[in-house]
């Protein structure tokens, strides 16, 4: 869906599935509630904009945002495909430590995982709920460890850390705990020098890394459009200059 509305995503799917199963003579299964498709469903895929709805047959190919390992969820997670680019921008190679400091259902970390086996992975979040499901979810892999842990005061040394990628709470469909220059600062003190952070967030906080006193240099930032929102992937590198405490 494009634009400003009134309605979620349910209730687009409601309608329009309602309208297709009294024109195909079939039966309709509303997604509402994290209800899944039965097995062999046929699916259909509607884009609706100022210019009109689109609407397509998708096929028994199933949806990329679908993986097998994600059996929970909580909400506000991230959709695995823009988990899977956010780790490709961050260069992880083998043995490096990558850090999601706000881990959620682990999606982050999972899709990491896949594309580069032979790193160490830690996850930390200060939702029980949310380092259950990140559990589960990783439960067939190794070399994942998931703790409790606030953002902005991680229990680490210095340093350790290659890579952070992480999409922190916006306000919108997860409240913020943290204010967002305490969680630079508390991931400044912990990454490497040399290391790189990959970072969703809405537009408004792209300031924090274009002022003067920011520890990082904000190298790229790739804008999308996601459930109708345009957040913007941040990727940053630590300023070397700057002391840490």
């Amino acid at each position: 869906m494009i634009g400003r509305r009134t309605y979620n995503r349910h209730e687009l799917e409601d309608v329009i599935g309602s309208f297709l199963s009294e024109r195909l003579r079939a039966r309709f299964v509303s997604r509402s509630g994290g209800n899944r498709p039965p097995a062999g469903a046929a699916e259909w895929r509607a884009v609706l904009s100022p210019e009109g709805l689109l609407l397509g047959y998708r096929g028994r190919r199933p949806p990329l945002h679908r993986r097998a390992w994600k059996t929970a969820s909580i909400r506000g997670t991230l959709h695995p495909p823009v988990a899977a680019a956010m780790a490709r921008l961050a260069g992880i190679d083998t043995g490096m430590t990558v850090l999601d400091p706000c881990c959620g259902a682990g999606t982050i970390l999972i899709e990491a995982k896949k594309l580069t086996p032979r790193a160490d992975f830690i996850g930390s979040d200060l939702d029980s709920d949310a380092l259950a499901a990140s559990a589960r979810n990783a439960r067939r892999l190794t070399d994942i460890a998931f703790a409790k842990s606030d953002a902005a005061r991680l229990p680490m040394p210095a340093g350790g850390i290659d890579r952070i990628v992480t999409n922190p709470a916006w306000g919108r469909q997860v409240a913020t705990v943290q204010r967002f220059p305490a969680l630079l600062a508390a991931w400044r003190r912990v990454i490497a020098d040399d290391g790189r952070l990959v970072c969703l967030v809405p537009p408004e906080l792209l300031c924090h890394f274009e002022t003067e006193r920011s520890a990082w240099n904000l190298v790229e930032r790739r804008p999308l459009s996601l459930s109708g929102q345009h957040p913007v992937i941040v990727i940053a590198e630590p300023k070397r200059s700057r002391k840490r405490r």
